[in-house]
């Protein structure tokens, strides 16, 4: 009849859901997409509180058994550990890191030039410009260090989030977990379980790395008889916090320096940087990482790029982090819970301490 209701078959709603499903999809990740920097500054506020929270539990363990003055003295304990070496790239080494960044540009630009005429070494420069998001890694770098103002706003941002992350986990947590479709809750609690274990060991691994390699490579260019040898150290060693990118372009002051004064001062910068390499790959690196979920370094080397493409330099930052969430998640999510696997690699089991709230529940 001309007047009845249009009532849409089996095959109809098969294709309408499959259809909105679609546009819901790319919807998500339109938004992602175009909030890129909100949720990059939203993840630095988780991992910041998963730093703040961990240094709780380390005075903890020390002795302090409320939790409120534990978290309360592990804030403060990051904020002085952030304010001095504030202190040290301003005030103590500002006039030596400052001339070393204002000339990286143009050692970068130098090294791009005699990359590009090799084959190979034009693949490379290719890899790292996508990485910066498409233009030249001088240029890109130039900005960053052009916009030390919007850096620190965002540094900033990320502290005050994550002061009220830490502050109060639980709600997040369940937030998150009522989100979750009913079936998949139980999967979702023991997922963000793991994911924070694994947060919170990486960030361990990444902090001895840190420091170490802050000594080693500062000894190194003492060696070598580099004059700045504690400020391109302290540079050596923060630069770890991005696996095998940050090092790369740590390298080049150095480098920079070294060709500047001539002499066989250059050789011998190159060969300390050899020799830490070393250091790090056959002795720091195993022992380190053994408390960490492993993730293969060609995966870890790729997703940098990937991240620095989609979400820029920025984004740089945040990709090891970013790698251990999904690492973690497709494990959890996909491995374990859809597919039934039991036999994939896990993170290390710790207890979990006993306080209010259930300070590894973040």
């Amino acid at each position: 009849m001309s007047g009845a209701p249009f009532r849409p078959g089996p095959e109809d709603l098969r294709y309408l859901r499959r259809l909105g499903w679609t546009v819901l999809v790319m919807g998500v990740l339109l938004i992602i997409w175009r909030a890129s920097d909100l949720l990059l500054l939203a993840f630095g506020s988780v991992l910041g509180a998963v730093v703040f929270r961990s240094a709780g539990r380390m005075l903890q363990k020390a002795g302090i058994r409320n939790w409120n003055l534990a978290l309360g003295l592990g804030i403060a304990l990051v904020l002085s550990v952030l304010g001095a070496m504030g202190y040290l790239l301003t005030v103590q080494f500002g006039s030596e890191i400052g001339g070393m960044l204002g000339n990286l540009p143009g050692t970068l630009a130098t090294v791009e030039n005699g990359l590009s005429t090799t084959p190979v070494g034009k693949a490379v420069v290719q890899a790292a410009e996508a990485a910066a998001g498409g233009s030249t890694i001088a240029d890109r770098l130039g900005q960053f260090f052009a916009g030390a103002g919007e850096f620190l706003v965002n540094l900033v941002i990320v502290i005050v989030g994550a002061l009220f992350i830490a502050g109060g986990p639980g709600s997040y947590r369940r937030g998150i977990i009522l989100l979750t479709p009913p079936p998949a809750r139980a999967t979702m609690d023991r997922a963000l379980d793991k994911v924070t274990l694994a947060l919170r060991l990486w960030l361990k691994a990444k902090l001895i790395s840190m420091v170490l390699m802050s000594v080693i490579i500062g000894g190194s260019l003492w060696w070598a008889g580099l004059d700045s040898w504690a400020a391109l150290g302290l540079l050596g060693g923060l630069s770890e916090f991005v696996p095998y990118v940050g090092p790369a372009i740590a390298m080049l002051p150095s480098i920079g320096l070294a060709a500047a004064a001539g002499g066989d001062l250059l050789w011998r910068t190159v060969v300390a940087y050899l020799a830490v390499r070393v250091i790090e790959a056959w002795m720091l690196t195993p022992v380190i990482n053994r408390q960490v979920v492993h993730i293969p370094p060609a995966l870890t080397l790729f997703t940098i790029l990937g991240v620095g493409a989609v979400f820029g330099v920025y984004g740089v930052f945040f990709a090891g982090a970013l790698l251990v969430v999904a690492f973690v998640g497709v494990r959890e999510f996909y491995l374990r819970d859809t597919l039934g696997e039991e036999g994939v690699p896990a993170i290390p089991e710790h207890p979990l301490p006993d306080h209010p709230e259930n300070e590894g529940r973040e």
